[in-house]
């Protein structure tokens, strides 16, 4: 297996030792100075990784594609216009999981390829499947840490 998959996995399977341990009772509190909440990253986990994935592959098909408005970078749930529409703990876990298996069987033999479509992040061009990969593996790690975070402040 690739190192940038072995890192995905690994990134990945640490959201999912955390997320299950987080009381949903917490999970739409906003503590004051935080832009969202858990579920919104939560969520933001699933859906950047589904439209940077896309982007490098369009042929990747995005599951759940109604949860883009929800989650995609510039939202808030204090934008939710239906909070019926929001998915809920287990749902968001569930598609964490169920991801993890699809890039993974999706992508072990393109990570080589050249982008479907290239982003520049700051200068940053993510002009391979592998570089892709690469930033939503970072990005989650990042958003674990804010979620990390923002457990210790409401527990």
């Amino acid at each position: 297996m690739d190192a940038s998959m072995k890192m995905f996995k690994y990134s990945r399977t640490s959201t999912l030792i955390l997320l299950p341990k987080l009381d949903e009772k917490i999970w739409d509190i906003q503590p004051e100075g935080w832009p969202n909440t858990i579920r919104w990253n939560a969520g933001h986990i699933y859906a950047e990784a589904e439209s940077f994935l896309h982007d490098a592959d369009r042929s990747y098909e995005i599951t759940n594609p109604e949860w883009l408005d929800l989650f995609l970078d510039g939202t808030r749930p204090s934008d939710w216009p239906d909070l019926s529409q929001v998915p809920t703990k287990d749902e968001i876990i569930e598609a964490l999981k169920e991801q993890e298996k699809r890039i993974e069987a999706y992508f072990s033999d393109k990570l080589q390829n050249e982008a479907s479509h290239v982003r520049d992040i700051n200068g940053m061009l993510l002009d391979t499947v592998d570089a892709s990969l690469q930033f939503v593996t970072w990005h989650e790690g990042l958003h674990l840490g804010i979620l990390k975070s923002m457990r210790l402040e409401l527990q």
